[in-house]
């Protein structure tokens, strides 16, 4: 029986690391994953590498970024997308 309440702390704190840390870091990873499916053209993005641009075309894992106005084209894997701008 004292084994049993000798390990209630070590499971309490593993609940709380769960609902602090794990739990949030899931919620921003399934906001992410949609974002990369609703991705379309025309909107503006910023990459996780600080490039701004307008998404040309996309395709199932990869998009295709203007990033000025002279008409330079990267093509970035989805993942790559670290946000959507506003317009």
């Amino acid at each position: 029986m004292s084994s049993l309440i000798s390990l209630l702390p070590l499971v309490l704190l593993f609940v709380v690391m769960w609902f602090f840390m794990i739990r949030p870091q899931q919620k921003r990873a399934k906001a992410h994953r949609q974002m990369v499916e609703q991705l379309q053209a025309g909107q503006r993005v910023t990459t996780i590498g600080g490039i701004k641009g307008t998404v040309r075309a996309v395709d199932e894992t990869s998009a295709v970024i203007t990033v000025n106005g002279k008409g330079t084209e990267l093509t970035f894997e989805k993942q790559a997308i670290k946000q959507v701008d506003p317009s």
